[in-house]
């Protein structure tokens, strides 16, 4: 019997690995010479930028082991909150490329779709971190 979507709990990984394919996906896209021509590269190169930045960030935020380290809490704490803020960044990024690269709307609510449930994963994440993780304050 399976257990309703809705029910369902995200396993620990699942973040980073959503966060790699929207990287990964992303990556592809722009890589279309045909849709994201060179006359743009500079914005094209901070929209790859943003996405692999929040990869990086998730990565980097999950390999810091907290124990009862208050500075690694907080490192850890503001890696994600970085995260997220690129997330917002990148869906900011992709409102403007769809008139720029005429981008079609299948592809931009697709597109946000990732970046959305990304952010959605990492403050979930960001929230069970700060309730499980917190030191004690000596």
């Amino acid at each position: 019997m399976s257990v309703p979507e809705d029910r369902r709990k995200h396993g620990k990984l699942e973040v980073n690995t959503k966060a790699l394919a929207l990287c990964v996906y992303t990556l592809r896209i722009t890589a279309n010479g045909k849709i994201f021509t060179s006359e743009q590269d500079g914005f094209v190169q901070r929209i790859r930028a943003c996405a692999t930045d929040i990869h990086t960030l998730c990565w980097k935020a999950n390999n810091i082991h907290v124990g009862a380290n208050m500075r690694r809490y907080e490192q850890r704490i503001e890696l994600e909150a970085r995260a997220i803020d690129e997330c917002n960044a990148l869906c900011a990024m992709i409102e403007i490329a769809k008139p720029l690269f005429h981008l079609t709307t299948k592809r931009v609510i697709y597109w946000t779709g990732l970046v959305t449930e990304v952010r959605e994963l990492i403050r979930a994440w960001r929230e069970s971190d700060i309730k499980r993780l917190k030191p004690e304050k000596a």
